[in-house]
């Protein structure tokens, strides 16, 4: 059986993972460093305890380097590079974030994991107009696929990449209409589309988000508070505000056990929704601090979604030496 989740902040600056290992009212705020690699590395996302990895170091060629780790058995996998897909423009290699456009998640039928590219440009730098796919097989070499390309699919990169329950998500503005969620699906590799929450089409900052193994959004108002929708049964529902501006929500994970997550400064707090219905908004409000889940090291007048990013962990001892690819 198949452990509770506990949470991991990866830290963007130094390439750190910290896990908290307690959620719960007598917290102190501690952590312990589960991973640390290097500066250039940007955690994609974890499935079942592994991590995946991109060094978005410059060197030379489009798509960074990416590599899975399982940091309990400290073994690692290299992935091979991403299939060229375009002329490399511009003088801009060194400031690319080749991370934001890989996902990485496990089918829970199929059993499979998968590294998934998602369709983008890279303004000045390069662009790719299809979906590639890495399916890992024990017994098999990996190996990069191109899919036929599909119109309307590029991604937002800013918006962010989330596997949720077998479906890789992204957003995309095509077009020039309203934003759609385009989901694809890690076993049968079809794609889908459906429509944003009506009031995130009102802003331009917004982040796609997991929330207990459904497909979630936060988006920021103009007075620079925060809201969180839930995709429920085919419906986006607002399930979570936060009322200051101070505070904010921390993406993609920002829901763990009985607890939604809050960020003030480096300090992230806990609200319990053990007595919450599934119908109701959960609204944090000034006076309404909530259980310190963690302290963070850094400058407290910097947002905490820059600076750490909050995941789903669960140790395993999974070998990824049943795994093969060209680069391993």
């Amino acid at each position: 059986m198949q452990s509770r989740p506990k949470l991991l902040l990866w830290n963007t600056r130094s390439g750190v993972a910290y896990v908290v290992d307690e959620l719960s009212p007598s917290s102190t705020g501690s952590r312990r460093e589960l991973w640390r690699g290097a500066t250039n590395l940007q955690l994609v996302g974890t499935s079942n305890g592994l991590l995946c990895l991109c060094d978005n170091s410059c060197r030379g060629r489009a798509g960074g380097d990416v590599t899975l780790v399982n940091p309990a058995t400290r073994e690692t996998l290299a992935i091979p590079p991403l299939p060229y897909a375009g002329e490399l423009v511009g003088h801009h290699l060194e400031a690319t974030r080749w991370d934001k456009a890989y996902g990485f998640g496990c089918h829970p039928t199929s059993g499979q994991y998968k590294v998934v590219h998602v369709p983008c440009s890279f303004d000045w730098v390069c662009k790719f107009d299809t979906v590639y796919v890495l399916t890992l097989t024990p017994g098999k070499e990996a190996f990069w696929r191109k899919l036929p390309a599909v119109p309307g699919t590029s991604c937002n990169l800013d918006a962010g990449i989330v596997s949720v329950n077998g479906m890789t998500h992204w957003v995309t503005t095509d077009g020039g209409g309203a934003a759609r969620v385009v989901s694809f699906d890690l076993d049968s590799e079809h794609l889908t589309f459906s429509p944003t929450p009506r009031k995130v089409g009102l802003s331009d900052d917004y982040n796609l988000t997991e929330v207990r193994g459904r497909l979630g959004v936060v988006g920021r108002k103009p007075s620079g508070t925060r809201d969180a929708w839930v995709r429920e049964n085919g419906r986006w529902i607002h399930r979570f505000s936060v009322k200051y501006s101070w505070q904010d929500i921390p993406r993609p994970n920002f829901a763990f056990g009985d607890y939604f997550l809050k960020r003030e400064g480096t300090k992230l707090y806990g609200h319990r929704t053990f007595d919450w219905r599934w119908h109701d908004v959960l609204e944090v409000r000034y006076d309404d601090q909530g259980m310190l889940v963690a302290k963070m090291t850094g400058d407290s007048t910097c947002y905490f979604y820059d600076d750490y990013h909050t995941f789903a962990y669960v140790s395993t001892l999974e070998p990824l030496g049943l795994y093969s690819t060209k680069s391993s």
